[in-house]
């Protein structure tokens, strides 16, 4: 216990420059002098220190005692998915979560630059229009009490709930990762799905970065998750189409040759919601939509991603 105790204070002396307040209660963060890990490996010296600081957190607040916040960040390794990292860094999903602006626990986070606390609780943005922050705020009575930590990276203001953990409805919302369905399939088919095909006005061999659901014109086009239209455009190709920004923008779907649309640029939809309806315009054959679904702006197979029977 002593040399834990030894460590996490030398720590803190070290990287107190990190730190500035501006009057009780609150803190200033330069993510730029916080020490980074460069291996999530107990054979790095400095991951052994951040494990060595979350430990003895763990122990203050069992203690009834005031834990000591520093921070550290890293790069996520290939393949590392949030709740892998929580469980490698000993420190909540929700905790890591909810500072770097992760809203879904479906997000990439491969490569991505993460600050790594050493408490667990909930940091809970006071300005943000994301979702989940705006359903953290919520928690009017816990923000406002006296006792809270209140943490700036640069223009953004965090208060912390210390020992916090998402209740049953952000844990829902969270990990919610299903899609809905574009379009009702007892009113459409499959017509040409996600891959390499040949173009039907030119005939050469390109890849097809969506599906197409032929129906007839008129037929209602919906929102597969809840999201913001960020796009609504006509060009030759994709002739009517709409593109709406799921989570925090780490993931786009796209919805083209529509007849016309029932939403504007900027509205916030919901899963399920009519965003237009199928059509044909742009380059086309025939009434049809055609849907893509994006990560970080990268089209994946959408018959793996909906609940439809992929064709054989």
């Amino acid at each position: 216990m002593k040399n834990k105790r030894n460590v996490f204070f030398c720590f803190l002396i070290i990287f107190v420059s990190s730190f500035s307040p501006v009057f009780s209660g609150e803190k200033n963060i330069n993510k730029d002098k916080l020490p980074f890990i460069p291996y999530l490996s107990s054979r790095d010296d400095i991951f052994k220190e951040y494990s060595a600081v979350v430990d003895e957190n763990y122990q203050l607040l069992s203690a009834g005692e005031e834990p000591l916040m520093i921070f550290f960040k890293c790069k996520v390794p290939e393949d590392t998915s949030l709740i892998s990292l929580a469980a490698r860094c000993n420190i909540p999903y929700e905790t890591l979560a909810t500072l770097n602006h992760i809203e879904s626990n479906a997000r990439n986070l491969s490569g991505k630059e993460m600050i790594l606390p050493t408490v667990p609780g909930l940091f809970i943005e006071t300005g943000s229009q994301d979702a989940l922050q705006v359903i953290l705020r919520t928690r009017c009575f816990e923000i406002l009490q006296n006792d809270n930590m209140c943490y700036n990276f640069g223009t953004q203001k965090f208060v912390f709930l210390t020992n916090q953990r998402f209740t049953p409805t952000e844990r829902a919302y969270f990990l919610d990762t299903s899609l809905g369905l574009p379009i009702d399939t007892a009113l459409s088919w499959i017509s040409s799905s996600f891959g390499r095909r040949k173009n039907p006005f030119s005939g050469e061999w390109k890849t097809h970065k969506g599906v197409d659901f032929a129906a007839e014109t008129g037929t209602p086009v919906m929102a597969v998750q809840s999201g913001t239209v960020s796009l609504i455009k006509n060009d030759p190709t994709f002739g009517n189409y709409i593109i709406i920004k799921h989570r925090n923008g780490d993931a786009t779907s796209v919805y083209a040759h529509l007849s016309s649309f029932k939403v504007k640029n900027g509205q916030q939809v919901n899963r399920g919601d009519v965003i237009g309806y199928v059509g044909e315009t742009g380059m086309v054959t025939g009434p049809h939509l055609h849907f893509e679904i994006r990560f970080g702006g990268i089209a994946e197979d959408p018959e793996k991603l909906l609940p439809v029977k992929k064709r054989q």
